[in-house]
């Protein structure tokens, strides 16, 4: 099938935000853009070059909260978080720049200041599921989308956001309590950009029917054998893929996302047939190290993972480390052994009987008709050692490469991505499964982002988990299903072929 990216495109502001950018060199944004500084949070400074890269006079300053930003936001854009100055209550940008509604790092729907040109980093603009667009022409009353929008309410309809109250000026409010033709997420009370689609059919699914029966997504007969810790034998692979978990804001761990990642797992272990094990692309926690908040944060997690009594292997993360996605864990690297890195290790990789943030694990099919390895990269801990393990795995050869890792080719200034890609580039490999922008959509020829497992959300889709099954054909289908509804997004499903090229 072919596939409809999860950005949505509205108007003239595509073209801004395929270029988002933080020149900065105007006086407007001098006090959010800072002076190149590491920012820091809690007292946590930034890693070595998480200031991000450079563009005109100013300065990208990678932040994590609004405090990094002095007095500007934490923005999402450009599948990353960047510090940007606001726009709101009619407020003028500087000349090149454009006032465009986005989320910041809580979530929270904003006008910021975004300069036409460069980019925040060196990533391209495949990647950039961050900022909404649709801040120009759409004032509300129309954009109610086809189909069922689960807690997703439209524009006309009354809901309980309250993004717009806390703007003033030429902001028309919608009775959903959002502007710009942006929709209220009912159980989160977060606006979110307008989705492309809403649901597949019926609002009626829910955790009570299983996804294959209900949206009509099986590939194939139910899977036999079983994976666990060290690998395993099925029929035919059949895997759940579980995005970035975390609270919107730093050690805030009365605010994690319990009741969604619960409502995830358990639509997981309802599923008929059950998914035979599940992956996670990283960002469980947001927490200062040293405060004492990444255990507590780890359990509420572990506690919802129980729901799915079948094997989680999960990614590392940038927040598993210090938070900043230029930090870099681990003995003798930068940022060194951090009370969240160790907390990932021991709760999370423990489990299943990983004590490295980079692993793989083997499965192969009955009777040997095929074989599959899934490859972990720990682009947060990245160093020679790593580098080697990766060489050595990839040359194995298997029928199918499934490799995980948290960011994105695009953000790069995580330490692991751009020496990993070289590796990469050097054997063949089905999909890459990546996360760190919250939403999903496929973001390269062999890449696709699953970052909606419960952090603050970026793009235009809602919460849910993927799903990645083994065809007759022997292609890899890969769907994404809301977690309320347990429905399809058909506008996104695609599939590959064990080299990972396009499949009908």
């Amino acid at each position: 099938m072919s596939h409809i990216p999860r950005v949505l495109v509205l108007g003239g502001l595509a073209s801004l935000m395929a270029v988002l950018a933080c020149s900065g060199n105007a006086t407007t944004n001098e006090g959010a853009f800072g002076d190149g500084g590491t920012g820091a949070v809690n007292g946590q400074g930034a890693s070595s070059g998480s200031t991000g890269s450079s563009s005109g006079s100013g300065s990208c300053v990678a932040c994590l909260t609004d405090s990094d930003c002095h007095g500007g936001v934490c923005a999402q854009l450009a599948g990353d978080t960047y510090c940007a100055a606001t726009c709101s209550g009619g407020a003028a940008c500087a000349a090149g720049e454009a006032c465009t509604t986005l989320s910041t790092a809580e979530g929270s729907q904003v006008d910021a200041c975004l300069p036409r040109g460069g980019a925040c980093g060196t990533g391209g603009p495949s990647n950039d599921a961050g900022a909404g667009s649709s801040s120009g022409s759409s004032s509300g009353s129309s954009g109610g989308g086809s189909g069922d929008c689960g807690p997703l309410a439209p524009p006309g309809t009354t809901a309980t956001c309250s993004s717009c109250s806390g703007n003033s000026g030429s902001t028309t409010c919608q009775a959903n309590g959002c502007y710009g033709g942006w929709y209220c997420n009912t159980q989160t009370s977060k606006c979110q950009s307008p989705p492309a689609t809403c649901g597949g059919g019926s609002s009626s699914g829910g955790s009570s029917g299983s996804g294959s029966s209900s949206g009509g997504i099986d590939a194939g007969a139910p899977p036999t054998g079983s994976v666990g810790p060290t690998g395993g034998t099925v029929s035919r692979l059949y895997f759940a893929v579980v995005g970035d978990t975390r609270p919107a804001n730093v050690d805030d761990t009365s605010g994690y996302p319990t009741a969604i990642i619960t409502k995830i797992f358990q639509d997981l272990a309802s599923m008929s047939p059950r998914p035979t094990f599940g992956v996670s692309t990283g960002d469980y926690m947001f927490a200062t190290p040293g405060n004492g908040t990444a255990a507590p944060q780890l359990n509420l997690y572990l506690q919802a993972r129980a729901s799915f009594t079948n094997p989680m292997f999960p990614a590392m993360g940038n927040h598993e480390c210090n938070g900043y996605t230029a930090s870099n864990c681990g003995s003798g690297n930068t940022d060194g052994v951090t009370e969240n890195y160790t907390a990932f290790l021991t709760q999370l990789l423990a489990p299943v009987q990983q004590t490295s943030p980079y692993y793989s694990i083997n499965v192969s099919g009955t009777g040997g008709a095929w074989t599959a390895k899934f490859v972990f990269v720990a682009g947060n801990a990245w160093d020679s050692a790593q580098s080697s393990w990766l060489t050595s795995t990839l040359a194995v050869t298997t029928t199918y490469t499934f490799i995980m890792r948290h960011e994105s080719a695009s953000a790069n200034t995580a330490p692991g991505v751009t020496p990993s890609e070289a590796i990469m580039a050097k054997y063949p490999y089905t999909l890459a499964i990546v996360g760190h922008t919250h939403t999903y959509e496929k973001s390269g020829m062999k890449e696709v982002i699953f970052g909606n497992g419960g952090a603050p959300l970026s793009g235009s889709g809602n919460y849910g988990f993927g799903l990645i099954q083994q065809r007759a054909d022997n292609a890899i289908q890969v769907d994404m299903l809301d977690y309320s509804t347990m429905q399809p997004d058909t506008s996104f499903e695609f599939a590959v072929n064990p080299d990972g090229s396009a499949a009908p």
